[in-house]
């Protein structure tokens, strides 16, 4: 049950960083490279690792984390955020995929629950005419990173959480740093407001939930946990329209229902 508690609490952090990243109006690589740098701090003072347990994994999965962030928070700016976001979250698919060659076999509801959840997403995705191809695109290559990334903290057991979370985060921040310097785009000279969009992109989605779903990963199969972050599309949607005006035809609520339900499907005999 604790874990449950904890995917949810999770699902729902993450499901505001489309809003702080989208009000916060920098570039994707940029974006990706604050939320990350700011919530490193937080994470030595919190778990304090006394010493680095050095895995190629995390770095992998740093730099998968990096390209997941930069493509899809770019992406915002090409579609809605509920269509970005409802694409960038099939990244369940290819982290069941990822997880698939690595060795861990999913059981037959969670492949139906996830089948069910895509049917959704797909026509959630087409649910915004305003989207263009540019902007679906980044989404989906932010969703096949993001399906590495997620599948490595299950992998990567062996490495003591605290070092991987830490290593992984630091690596991701600075392959993002790299893809700033090399793209020519600042990290600095932005307004109060983006800092301050930043800070809480740092503090809420990424410390807080992305943190939240490492640790779950390593106690319960993949498929379950991202099938779940698939929420985070509806969550996302929902902020949208309430904070942002970005809403969708009445149609797209019930596609959202498609997503859950399927999601709840995900979950039988899954925790044990």
């Amino acid at each position: 049950m604790i874990n449950f508690v904890l995917l949810f609490t999770a699902v729902l952090a993450v499901s505001s960083a489309a809003i702080f990243a989208f009000l916060a109006s920098a570039p994707g690589v940029v974006a990706a490279f604050w939320r990350l740098a700011i919530s490193i701090p937080f994470i030595i003072l919190i778990y304090r690792p006394k010493r680095l347990h050095v895995s190629k994994l995390p770095i992998l999965a740093g730099l998968a984390l990096a390209l997941h962030f930069s493509f899809w928070i770019e992406s915002l700016f090409h579609a809605s955020i509920a269509v970005s976001t409802t694409i960038v979250c099939t990244h369940s698919l290819f982290s069941g995929l990822f997880a698939y060659l690595w060795g861990e076999r999913p059981k037959l509801n969670q492949i139906f629950g996830v089948f069910i959840a895509m049917i959704g997403v797909y026509f959630l995705s087409g649910a915004d005419a305003r989207a263009d191809l540019y902007g679906i695109t980044l989404a989906l290559a932010g969703a096949v990173a993001g399906g590495y990334y997620f599948a490595s903290a299950r992998f990567a057991r062996d490495v003591d959480f605290s070092s991987y979370i830490l290593l992984t985060y630091s690596s991701a921040a600075i392959f993002s740093l790299l893809a700033c310097l090399l793209t020519s785009q600042p990290i600095f000279g932005y307004p109060l407001n983006t800092w301050v969009f930043l800070f809480l992109m740092a503090l809420i989605p990424m410390l807080i939930g992305h943190t939240l779903l490492n640790y779950v990963l390593r106690h319960m199969e993949v498929l379950p946990v991202t099938a779940s972050v698939i929420g985070e599309a509806v969550g996302a949607a929902i902020l949208a329209a309430i904070f942002l005006g970005q809403t969708l035809e009445p149609t797209a609520y019930l596609y959202m229902l498609i997503i859950l339900s399927g999601i709840a499907l995900t979950f039988v005999n899954s925790f044990h």
